[in-house]
């Protein structure tokens, strides 16, 4: 993302990174656990380095390449659950050797309707917040689509997106819109998700592109890029007087293995710590003894709740920086355990 000159490639680039973090919701669609309050997970990912930039900016299936070679990146994921009610996580991943962060706050809502169900962002979700720090941390606020469950007549659920999102880089004053568009209950869609990158006044527009739509960009506003597609497909993208290309081609990606520290060397709050008993129980189809050791867990945290507000004591995040919930874009504390 970081290695294009040309402003406009970055914005690309980030695009196609934007896009690639959706391709976990082009598969079955899961439950995780409830987080406990002060949960932690660390991983890393060893991928490949040649070419995860290539020269034009966009990226297709090196986004996710596992390493192979003697080219190297290590992409570090750092995340605690900083409350309960309602559930939030701080989140960090970087890559110390391309000088690249990314930042944010996880915090979801869920809404039924009929024969779907909605899952949108929380109001301590602000985006994520991609820096780059090889370019005098020029940063990119992105923020989240909606997604729609869908299936549940058939018995096959899976994710839609639906409604719109952005992302902005106040620092060269580009901003994109992506716009999806709900797939039809017969036949196929041609594409379900357009989008434009245009150069934008800062000043004048400030927060207001957070409720644009495409409609709505203003004509003074040049538009520098289009770009198109089926977002769990492949979508290209093309600049201003020159041919269309690929954006990504999602059907290319595949997700990296998580290296992550063995059960004996990760901390008491660390996730897989605190579920494997329960997740053991699971493997083996042993329901009834998962929900009693998930029961046990829950009381362990209620009490130690109840002992805190007996104390007059609030809850204070071991990895992360106070004042997050302002901004959404969360900060390592200088010496955080960082178990990577």
């Amino acid at each position: 993302m970081s290695e294009p000159d040309d402003d406009v490639e970055r914005m690309l680039a980030v695009l196609a990174w934007w896009f690639s973090k959706l391709h976990k919701h082009t598969g079955r669609v899961h439950k995780p656990f409830n987080s406990i309050l002060g949960e932690q997970f660390f991983c890393h990912w060893e991928v490949d380095g040649d070419g995860a930039d290539a020269a034009d900016g966009t990226t297709a299936s090196s986004v996710t390449a596992v390493a192979d070679g003697d080219s190297k990146l290590r992409v570090e994921y750092i995340t605690e659950q900083v409350s309960h009610h309602p559930p939030v996580s701080a989140f960090i991943y970087r890559c110390k050797e391309r000088g690249i962060e990314a930042a944010g706050m996880d915090h979801i809502t869920a809404k039924f309707t009929g024969l779907s169900a909605t899952v949108a962002t929380g109001k301590e979700c602000h985006g994520i917040f991609v820096t780059l720090k090889q370019r005098g941390d020029e940063m990119y606020k992105c923020t989240h689509p909606v997604g729609s469950i869908v299936g549940w007549l058939r018995g096959t659920l899976r994710v839609q997106m639906i409604e719109s999102s952005y992302v902005v880089c106040a620092r060269t004053g580009l901003a994109a819109i992506i716009e999806f568009r709900e797939e039809r209950w017969f036949g196929k869609n041609k594409g379900n998700v357009s989008g434009v990158v245009f150069r934008y006044d800062a000043q004048a527009h400030g927060d207001a592109i957070a409720g644009w739509r495409l409609k709505d960009i203003p004509r003074g506003c040049t538009t520098v890029a289009t770009f198109g597609g089926n977002w769990d497909q492949r979508v290209t993208a093309q600049r201003a007087g020159e041919a269309e290309r690929e954006l990504i081609d999602m059907g290319a990606l595949a997700a990296a293995d998580r290296i992550v520290k063995p059960l004996d060397e990760q901390g008491e709050l660390e996730s897989r710590r605190i579920w494997e008993p329960v997740a053991a129980q699971m493997r083996q189809s042993r329901f009834g003894d998962a929900t009693r050791l998930k029961r046990e867990i829950e009381d362990r945290q209620r009490a130690l709740a109840a002992a805190r507000v007996e104390r007059g004591e609030t809850f204070v995040p071991a990895l992360f920086k106070p004042g997050y919930a302002a901004t959404g874009r969360p900060e390592l504390l200088d010496g955080a355990r960082v178990n990577v």
